[in-house]
């Protein structure tokens, strides 16, 4: 569609992530197993639109982001950035090699910016010459100078909420810069204002956040967990030729998966205190046993489960170390004893009560949650291999229908429902870290 322009982007990176509150900057926090500016860059590089792209970093982290780039199709700088953000675009605007008719700003921190405002943005400069990526304001604004004080509350359609990319017709934004008075502009398309130029819209979208605090990487984290839920599923492949360990195998998920692994070729290993490769959860001895005894795997699913549905104080010791080894303790001893090949998975069933406590199942609950943490936690210090959390609403298996006698089984999710994420998961080669969640859709 553009064939006629030389088209460049710039990513700003610069940031040191005061508001994060980390030593790591934001966009270099890992999310689903790669660093944040990394997904953002990878969407600019999709859209196949452009003749280069500038990376403006934070010079203390050139190097990093040098040894995470991809392999492209089209030339990746890096630049140190500047002091300010209006500096680093300024530097982004001077690393082209060959200057470019469009180029098209975003930070790299809005990870979620998608292929059709990337292409809307490139279109629409091409016409205009500047435009900005905006969206309606859901909330109404005040007008309040002083702060303290309301002076006046104006009409809410009148007034948008700026987002990136910014796009620019390439010797308008530098020509933008270089007669500016200004030196901590936030916002380019306010430099171009300046010249007494319009900037025209680009309709953005509402998810297309800016990652700056704690609580935005929470937020990127379940956007994440959506769209792996809602993509389509990959085709099933041949899992010849790969070995999996199930830890609690004999069990209604266990056995799902085990047959489903093995519909497609796998070789599956089941592994409980009644297998030919016995393990016992509560003896971190027998679990390193199993495992010598196992060998290499190209997959490990732990996927044991022990539940009392009883009042913390009528439990006894013995069942709560029950519960704590089975659910969380030994499943942090498989991880740690197995021997898993460079890009194994690893996926650990938790539960829906991971995210809140039950009265009666407190033990368990926190056991689970405890799971979800450990999974996120182990998937940073392993980037080698693909570690995940498969979170099954209630599930139709004897330990629930033990538990829970008198549930209508037509509520409740089929080992099959969740064995068939777990064989997605596999499946996937891209990403880590991701808790996925298997409803019940009837």
């Amino acid at each position: 569609m553009f064939e006629q322009y030389r088209v460049g982007a710039i990513l700003l990176m610069g940031g040191i992530g005061r508001r994060f509150g980390s030593d790591t900057p934001k966009q270099f926090h890992r999310l689903a197993g790669k660093p944040v500016f990394l997904h953002t860059l990878e969407v600019f590089l999709s859209t196949h639109l452009f003749d280069e792209v500038v990376l403006s970093c934070h010079p203390d982290w050139i190097e990093t982001a040098r040894q995470a780039l991809p392999l492209a199709k089209c030339p990746i700088h890096i630049v140190k950035a500047g002091e300010t953000r209006q500096q680093s675009s300024w530097r982004g605007l001077q690393g082209f090699s060959h200057s470019p008719d469009i180029v098209v700003i975003h930070d790299a921190v809005r990870p979620f910016i998608t292929q059709s405002v990337i292409n809307q943005n490139v279109k629409k400069a091409v016409e205009t010459g500047a435009v900005d990526t905006c969206i309606p304001s859901m909330d109404t604004l005040v007008l309040a100078p002083d702060g303290e004080c309301i002076q006046s509350i104006p009409k809410r359609a009148d007034y948008l909420r700026g987002q990136t990319p910014q796009s620019f017709s390439y010797p308008l934004i530098v020509e933008a810069h270089q007669r500016t008075s200004k030196t901590d502009s936030s916002d380019d398309c306010q430099l171009v204002l300046e010249l007494g130029r319009s900037v025209g819209i680009v309709i953005g979208e509402e998810h297309n956040i800016k990652i700056t605090s704690g609580l935005d990487l929470f937020f990127a984290e379940q956007l994440i967990r959506h769209r792996f839920a809602e993509r389509k599923s990959p085709a099933p492949v041949s899992l010849g030729g790969h070995r999996y360990a199930i830890v609690g195998g004999t069990g209604g998920i266990g056995n799902a998966i085990e047959s489903q692994i093995a519909a497609l070729g796998g070789e599956t290993i089941s592994l409980s205190r009644a297998t030919p490769i016995s393990i016992d959860l509560r003896n971190p001895s027998s679990i390193q046993e199993a495992f010598k005894k196992v060998g290499p795997l190209d997959g490990l699913i732990n996927c044991a489960g022990c539940l009392s549905v009883t009042p913390l104080k009528r439990l006894t010791l013995q069942e709560i170390d029950e519960m704590i080894d089975v659910n969380l303790r030994g499943l942090i001893h498989c991880c740690r004893h197995a021997v898993l090949k460079h890009g194994a998975h690893v996926i650990n069933i938790a539960s829906s009560s991971f995210s809140r406590g039950r009265a009666n199942t407190a033990v368990y609950s926190c056991a689970k949650a405890g799971v979800v943490n450990f999974t996120q936690g182990w998937a940073d210090e392993r980037p080698d291999l693909h570690i995940h959390a498969v979170i099954p609403q209630r599930t139709n298996t004897s330990m629930r229908r033990k538990n829970f006698p008198n549930e209508d089984p037509s509520t409740l999710l089929h080992p099959q429902d969740v064995a068939r994420a777990v064989i997605e998961l596999l499946m996937q080669k891209d990403a880590t870290g991701l808790l996925v969640e298997v409803r019940n859709i009837c």
